[in-house]
């Protein structure tokens, strides 16, 4: 199948295009290089193009020609949203809304789209399913909702087949450390951040709430490994080629984990003090989530196999083999 992925320079993106090229996919790449790195891209076509030009994107599109895409495209994280809120819509809504035209105007029969679990904001019950309530607590959060509804208005136009993948916390590297997330000073995911403090690059980790509702009073999250996800971005596009229509789907591993207790994991992992402060909490960073991911085992025959060592350790190895990685 030929599949365009948007973001494929990206953390999640790239791992999912090294799945794609094992399954037999033909890949093209397209990545504007903001956080993504060329070097991640192997065995396939990157365009260097942002998805707010839409001119250059369809020149991309009516080249290839792709039957599906993947797209991972956008900015990310909660806080900055809240500070920079017009940039969040320009990006990730008009950005996928520039995607979804040039899918609409090629023929595009399937599309994958990168959501998240900040649709839910801060559930009122856990683990989440899909049935949840949607409470974006954050423009990012907001973003990817309005996201979703937009996919599903142009597959009720077009007739393309789509799924909407709230994924939960992604964390860890290849087995191998010849791929994993790069964390500059300016990284919010807490597990490099851990690690940055924990090698001595910064001076504390700041754990944000030790007041929730918890057994040690930090927030609860899902962690899972990125392997995990790019295996079911793969099943997911292959269970759509096969007529399986759906809308949101939830990635996790189902298995809340606490700030405390993962930074217990990498003492155990890296056999090293991680220096921690505490702070308050975080504007639009809910204390308690977790995944219901049984509508990805049912539908899909996706579960997550890595559990929470496997995710801090591969992190470990390759944030100390590879340097560069957080600068």
């Amino acid at each position: 199948m030929r599949v365009l992925v948007t973001g494929g320079a990206g953390y999640v993106g790239s791992f999912t295009v090294r799945r794609l090229l094992a399954a037999g996919h033909e890949v093209v790449v397209v990545d504007n290089l903001s956080t993504g790195r060329r070097e991640a891209v192997r065995g396939c076509r990157l365009h260097v193009v942002d998805i707010l030009d839409i001119a250059s994107m369809g020149t991309v599109f009516e080249e290839f020609h792709p039957e599906a895409v993947i797209h991972f495209a956008a900015l990310k994280s909660s806080e900055e949203s809240l500070r920079d809120i017009n940039t969040y819509f320009s990006v990730n809504l008009t950005g996928t809304q520039n995607v979804l035209a040039l899918c609409a105007r090629t023929g595009v029969e399937r599309f994958v789209f990168s959501s998240s679990c900040a649709v839910y904001g801060t559930p009122q019950i856990c683990p989440v399913d899909e049935t949840a309530p949607v409470r974006p607590e954050s423009p990012y959060g907001e973003t990817k909702y309005l996201c979703e509804r937009v996919i599903a208005s142009y597959a009720q136009a077009t007739g393309m087949r789509y799924a909407n993948l709230r994924y939960f916390n992604a964390a860890g590297a290849a087995d191998d450390a010849s791929l994993g997330e790069y964390a500059g000073p300016a990284s919010t995911q807490l597990l490099p951040v851990a690690i940055r403090s924990t090698l001595g690059l910064a001076p504390t980790l700041r754990i944000f709430g030790n007041d929730y509702p918890t057994t040690d009073g930090t927030a609860l999250r899902d962690y899972i490994h990125v392997e995990d996800l790019a295996q079911a971005h793969v099943r997911v596009l292959e269970g759509l080629q096969k007529g399986s229509q759906c809308g949101p789907v939830n990635l996790g591993r189902g298995q809340p984990v606490s700030v405390r207790e993962l930074i217990d994991v990498l003492h155990d992992v890296s056999g090293k003090e991680t220096p921690v402060a505490m702070a308050p909490r975080r504007p639009g960073d809910p204390g308690l989530s977790w995944a219901d991911p049984s509508l990805a085992l049912s539908r899909f025959g996706w579960r997550a196999e890595r559990d929470l060592d496997h995710i801090v350790r591969t992190a470990w190895n390759w944030h100390t083999s590879t340097p560069a990685s957080l600068e």
